[in-house]
């Protein structure tokens, strides 16, 4: 799903804890590394919308290209001008369409940014970590994993826990 007012793609939508949408045309988003895996051509910032009533979180996992990605997130020119634009072409984009499976038309939110992430695609599953190897989720057309950063790390990349733990081979 494009926005092309914001000139971003996003790649999930995910609403308390269950995922409601995952982006499966982005193949030119993706290029293939040296080792063959699919990985995004940019980064990735989670937008979080915390309902203030309701209480429901919302997340928009949302693709920034490798131009944008540099300006913003390695000069840090504009970077939260840019995301406040963005989350607020979401909202937007979402109160035109009248999906009212995803934003409460009585509800106001609070948003939060969670950057970047590198991603990594692979048999209808996206990977995401951050540089430090701290946060990372994995998304896929039934679920989210999130917290443990080492078990989604094997679980992707088909290793064992331990395995992976040792192993600096992983593309990062």
């Amino acid at each position: 799903m494009r926005l092309e007012e914001a000139e971003v793609d996003i790649l999930a939508i995910v609403r308390n804890d269950k995922v409601i949408y995952l982006n499966s045309e982005a193949d030119d988003l993706f290029v293939r590394d040296k080792d063959g895996d699919e990985k995004l051509d940019g980064r990735v910032v989670n937008f979080v919308f915390s309902g203030q009533s309701e209480g429901a979180c919302i997340e928009f996992f949302v693709a920034f290209d490798d131009s944008d990605s540099y300006t913003m997130f390695t000069l840090q020119a504009g970077m939260m001008e840019r995301l406040n634009y963005v989350a607020q072409a979401i909202f937007k984009y979402f109160a035109e369409a009248g999906s009212k499976n995803i934003f409460s038309i009585t509800d106001r939110y609070s948003t939060q940014y969670i950057y970047t992430f590198k991603a990594y695609r692979k048999s209808g599953k996206y990977f995401m970590v951050n540089n430090a190897q701290t946060q990372a989720y994995l998304i896929d057309n039934l679920s989210i994993m999130r917290d443990d950063v080492d078990e989604i790390k094997a679980m992707f990349w088909n290793k064992s826990n331990a395995e992976s733990v040792f192993d600096d081979d992983i593309p990062f």
